[in-house]
């Protein structure tokens, strides 16, 4: 199984609309930084991580040319705002696209994209999609992989991460529940949120993010969802061998 990191910045993106910081002005290209999603490529099909406003140019990049299923983490817009995109997907493959999520998220899906589900609107003006209902800890397979949806605290909300095989995938996280822990104890690889180095309500700082890899166990941790205080290259220096900042279009093989 391979994971390509599509996107690894906040909802903002990096660099930011009118910041002028070292960040959002570095010549380094691992830190231009497009919303937070991933694909995963597997022997029988291919699997994306959240459809979020960036995703044309992400599957563009990745040459992306069939989607087996989308996970949906949450319904805010950094994470579902490219659904519309996923029309030349349908065209292509003559088929719907089947997004997963909880029952509440797709339920706001639905009402922000409601003139996909409107017999009235033209077939080849709005996405083809097939809304599919999951629930934390109740596995499901997709694309020839067992799915497990786990359950994430986002500041007030709950949302999902994944577990696929030797994978762990959570964005968007403040807190992580001991029992999810300790289902993921021990994977290949997880990618994990880690804002910025002081605290938010919302997400993982750095220093929290690192106390739960520390409790996880994994081969290898990545950290994704990024803010524009944070240099790729200084974290490379700070960070232990087996922990990484991603960087946009990274490569990752997971021992399956």
């Amino acid at each position: 199984m391979r994971v390509t990191l599509l996107g690894t910045g906040t909802s903002t993106g990096v660099p930011m609309i009118g910041c002028e910081c070292s960040v959002c002005t570095s010549a380094d290209p691992r830190d231009r930084r497009l919303r937070t999603s991933a694909l995963i490529e597997t022997a029988t099909g291919n699997i994306l991580i959240d459809a979020g406003p960036d995703m044309r140019q992400q599957l563009l990049r990745a040459g992306v040319q069939s989607l087996h299923g989308v996970l949906i983490t949450h319904e805010h817009q950094d994470h579902i705002g490219g659904i519309d995109d996923l029309r030349p997907l349908n065209y292509r493959m003559q088929t719907s696209v089947s997004l997963y999520s909880t029952e509440h998220t797709l339920g706001i899906l639905r009402k922000r994209y409601h003139y996909a589900f409107d017999a009235q609107s033209g077939g080849s003006s709005r996405p083809n999609i097939d809304l599919v209902p999951i629930t934390p800890w109740q596995a499901f397979q997709l694309a020839g992989h067992t799915i497990i949806p786990l359950p994430i605290t986002h500041g007030p909300m709950s949302i999902l991460g994944y577990r696929i095989g030797q994978l762990a995938y959570i964005t968007d996280a403040s807190y992580i529940d001991d029992h999810v822990v300790d289902a993921i104890q021990g994977v290949d690889v997880l990618i994990i949120n880690a804002l910025r180095d002081q605290p938010h309500p919302m997400h993982l700082s750095f220093a929290q993010a690192q106390q739960y890899v520390d409790r996880i166990g994994p081969r290898r941790a990545f950290f994704v969802h990024l803010s524009h205080d944070l240099h790729h290259a200084d974290l490379l220096h700070r960070l232990p061998d087996f922990m990484q900042p991603g960087f946009d279009g990274q490569m990752i093989e997971v021992v399956e």
